[in-house]
């Protein structure tokens, strides 16, 4: 992202969105969600652990947290900052499935990873058997 070319307005306005996401997400950055995003998208195209498949909603916090905060963000942000989260995205589509009883097209939080690894003797969440 290039930086010189956001204003204060810019700045504040991702301020904006951490401060008033903090009760529930803690202090993040917009810098730190796009990362962690990131991380777990490559976590699910590699294969994602079985081990941690109960933890998998929660993981999805990041998206979230992005979901809830681009609005808040200012044009210029979002602009700068929206053909990155498209990617991932796209990334994370295809590297996924619809959680059981939902639509092909479903977002991110109605999704599961296709690739699962690890103990396959661990039972899944009922969601995520097809």
């Amino acid at each position: 992202m290039d930086m010189e070319v956001l204003s204060a307005d810019d700045y504040e306005s991702v301020h904006r969105a951490s401060r008033g996401l903090a009760a529930q997400y803690g202090m993040v950055t917009l810098n730190a969600m796009m990362e962690a995003w990131e991380a777990l998208v490559q976590n699910v195209e590699e294969g994602f652990d079985s081990e941690f498949v109960w933890e998998y909603a929660d993981m999805l916090s990041c998206r979230r947290w992005l979901a809830e905060a681009w609005p808040v963000f200012t044009d210029r942000i979002r602009a700068v900052r929206q053909a990155e989260l498209d990617a991932l995205d796209a990334r994370f589509q295809l590297a996924t499935v619809p959680l059981r009883g939902q639509a092909d097209d479903a977002r991110w939080h109605s999704r599961r990873p296709l690739l699962i690894v690890g103990d396959t003797l661990l039972d899944l969440p009922g969601s995520w058997v097809l």
